[in-house]
C-alpha cells in the first residue's frame, strides 16, 4: 500500500469539486492541501491570522507563499482574537475557534461555494473526546465528521501516516510554538496527558475514535427516539437518556446554555414527574412542571392573573384566597386549595390570584381559563371570552359534559368513561360505556358516539373534536384515525392501554391525516371518578364479613 493511500482515500469523493480547505500552515492542514490537489480538487486555501504570537503574520506570509507554488488561490484574513475573548467572555480557545468558522463560512459564500474541509485527524478526536470526558459532557462524540457545509474527512488518519507523506514529499511546514504552552487546556492534553496515556496503552487513539464514533451513532438514535416524543406522550415512562435528549433539544432551540448536570435533573424530574426549577447559566430560569402530564417550561415574564370583565353581583367580593374558601364545581364541592393543586398553580402564585367570593362560596376563579361554580355565570352579564381563553373554556365546558356521561356509566356499573363530539360548537354525539350491558367489549365510548356522529355528519369526521373522560385505546384511536376526526381531547391517562402515551404513543408515527392531541382536561375529576367507581366495584366483589359463618 502507498504511504498516500490513508491520506487520498477519504478524499476521493471531491474529485474535481470546488471547496474551501482551511490551512494554519502546519503539518495536518498542509497535507491535505496537497492530497487535495492530487485527487483533483479545486481547492480555495483559508487562513485566518489570530494575532496571538508575533509570528503570526510570518505563518500568513509563509501560506501565501505555499498557495503561490502550488497554484492555489488564497484568502488570508486578520482577527484580534485576545481582544474578541475578553469583551465576550470567552476562553481564548473559544474565541479562536468561533472567529475561525466564522472566516471559513464567510469566505465559501464570497467565492459561491458550498463545501468547506478542515484538516482534524485521528489525535484530534483523542483530545477532545479525553476533554468531554473531564469536563463532564453529557456525550463523549468527539469531533462530528461534517456539520452543514463542513467536512473532516481525516478523522481516522493518524499523525505518523500524514509525517509519512509530508517526507515524501520533502514538504515542509509550520510550529506553532503557543501548541507547547500547557497552560491552555488541549495544548496540555496533547503534550503531557495523552503520551503517558499511550505508553501504558498503545492504542489509546483508535479507541478513543471507536468510542466518539459508537457515542455518536447512540446519540444520534436516541436524539431520533425523543424527537418523535408527542407533546402529548407521557414523559413518566420513558428513559432518562431520552429524556434528557428532549431537554436538550428544547433548551438549544431555546438558545439557552446549560451543563449536562441540568440535562440529568430536569429530565429525573420529568421522569418521576416532579416540579423542579433550576437557574441555568446567565439566569434564565427552567422549570419541570410534575403531575399525570409533567412538562418543561421556560421561564416568562410574569403576567398578572386576570381580573373579571364584567360587573358582579354586589354580594360578590373581589379579592384573593382565604383559609376556608370552597368552590362547587360538576363533581361536587371542595377545598379551593384542592382545586389550585389539581390545576397545578404553582404554590407561589395561588395567593396572587384574583376571585369572586359570596363569603367562602367562591364564585369565579380567575384562572387560565377562569372557573365559574354551577349557576354563577347566569347572574352575571357575562361575555363570552374569544382566542385561546374561549378554546380552553370550550375545551372545560365539553369534557364536563362528556363527565356527566361517565357518572352514567359509573351508576349502570360500567367501567367510567364517557364521551361527546362535538362539530362546528356543536355536540353531534354523545355516549358511554356499555360494554358489561351488551356483552361486547367494543362497546367503548368512543366508539359508540364515532358511529352517532357518522350517522349525522357523515363517515368522515374531519372538522370535529371528541372529547373523551379517559385516554383512548389502540383500538379506539384506530378508529378515530380512519374517521379523519380532527381533534381528540381526553382527561384521565390509561395506564393499561393509553394508545396516546399511557402505554405508548401510537401517533409517534405518521398515519396519514393528523389528530391533533390535548391531554389533561378535567384529568383530576375523571381520574377520581374512575379510582371511586373501581373501589366500589372490589368493594362489592368481597363476601360481607361473616357470611361464611351464618350460612353454616
Amino acid at each position: 500500500m502507498s504511504v498516500f493511500t490513508p491520506l487520498l482515500t477519504p478524499l476521493r469523493p471531491y474529485a474535481g469539486a470546488a471547496l474551501v480547505v482551511g490551512v494554519s500552515g502546519g503539518a495536518d492542514s498542509v497535507a491535505l492541501l496537497r492530497s487535495l490537489l492530487l485527487v483533483g480538487a479545486r481547492p480555495v486555501v483559508a487562513h485566518l491570522d489570530h494575532q496571538l504570537r508575533s509570528e503570526s503574520a510570518d505563518d500568513a506570509g509563509w501560506v501565501r507563499v505555499l498557495c503561490a507554488e502550488l497554484g492555489v488561490d488564497c484568502a488570508v484574513e486578520r482577527a484580534p482574537v485576545a481582544q474578541v475573548a475578553a469583551r465576550r467572555g470567552w476562553s481564548t480557545e473559544e474565541a479562536a475557534r468561533r472567529l475561525r468558522y466564522a472566516f471559513l463560512a464567510r469566505v465559501a459564500k464570497q467565492r459561491g461555494l458550498n463545501l468547506i474541509l478542515t484538516a482534524h485527524t485521528r489525535r484530534d478526536v483523542a483530545e477532545t473526546v479525553l476533554w468531554q470526558l473531564l469536563r463532564g459532557e453529557a456525550v463523549l462524540n468527539g469531533i462530528a465528521p461534517e456539520r452543514g457545509a463542513l467536512r473532516r474527512p481525516w478523522l481516522d488518519v493518524t499523525r505518523e501516516q500524514i509525517e509519512a507523506a509530508l517526507g515524501v514529499w520533502q514538504q515542509p511546514w509550520r510550529e506553532d510554538e503557543s501548541n507547547a504552552d500547557t497552560r491552555y487546556t488541549r495544548n496540555w492534553l496533547r503534550a503531557e496527558v495523552l503520551p503517558l496515556l499511550r505508553s501504558r496503552f498503545p492504542g489509546l487513539d483508535a479507541g478513543l475514535r471507536r468510542l466518539a464514533r459508537h457515542q455518536a451513532e447512540d446519540n444520534a438514535a436516541l436524539a431520533e427516539v425523543a424527537r418523535r416524543l408527542t407533546p402529548h406522550a407521557s414523559r413518566r415512562g420513558q428513559p432518562e437518556a431520552v429524556l434528557r435528549r428532549s431537554v436538550r433539544a428544547g433548551l438549544q432551540a431555546a438558545g439557552l446554555p446549560f451543563h449536562a448536570s441540568h440535562l440529568d435533573l430536569l429530565a429525573a424530574a420529568l421522569k418521576a414527574g416532579q416540579t423542579r426549577h433550576l437557574t441555568l447559566p446567565g439566569g434564565q430560569e427552567v422549570s419541570v412542571v410534575g403531575g399525570a402530564f409533567p412538562y418543561l417550561r421556560l421561564a416568562e415574564p410574569r403576567e398578572p392573573w386576570p381580573r373579571p370583565t364584567f360587573d358582579p353581583p354586589a354580594d360578590w367580593v373581589l379579592r384573593h384566597r382565604q383559609d376556608g374558601d370552597r368552590l362547587r364545581l360538576g363533581g361536587g364541592e371542595r377545598k379551593l386549595s384542592d382545586v389550585l393543586g389539581d390545576l397545578k398553580v404553582p404554590r407561589a402564585e395561588r395567593d396572587r390570584l384574583w376571585l369572586l367570593a359570596r363569603g367562602q362560596q367562591v364564585q369565579w376563579l380567575g384562572t387560565r381559563p377562569p372557573l365559574w361554580a354551577p349557576g354563577a355565570r347566569e347572574q352575571v352579564g357575562w361575555a363570552a371570552p374569544t382566542g385561546t381563553e374561549a378554546a380552553e373554556e370550550a375545551d372545560e365546558h365539553f369534557m364536563h359534559l362528556a363527565l356527566q356521561q361517565a357518572q352514567r356509566a359509573a351508576e349502570a356499573g360500567e367501567v367510567p368513561v364517557g364521551a361527546v363530539i362535538v362539530c362546528g360548537g356543536e355536540v353531534v354525539a354523545s355516549a358511554h360505556n356499555r360494554s358489561r350491558e351488551l356483552g361486547d367489549m367494543t362497546r367503548h365510548a368512543e366508539l359508540d358516539a364515532l358511529r352517532q356522529a357518522a350517522r349525522v355528519v357523515g363517515p368522515y369526521l374531519s372538522n370535529c373534536t371528541l372529547y373523551v373522560t379517559l385516554e383512548p385505546c389502540p383500538m379506539c384511536l384506530g378508529a378515530m384515525l380512519e374517521s379523519r376526526l380532527k381533534r381528540v381531547v381526553y382527561g384521565a391517562r390509561n395506564p393499561r392501554a393509553g394508545a396516546l402515551g399511557g402505554v405508548t404513543d401510537l401517533l409517534a408515527q405518521t398515519w396519514g391525516p393528523q389528530l391533533h392531541v390535548t391531554p389533561g382536561v378535567q384529568a383530576a375529576r375523571s381520574a377520581r371518578l374512575l379510582r371511586s367507581t373501581f373501589a366500589q366495584f372490589r368493594s362489592a366483589e368481597r363476601p360481607a364479613a361473616g357470611a361464611g359463618e351464618e350460612q353454616s
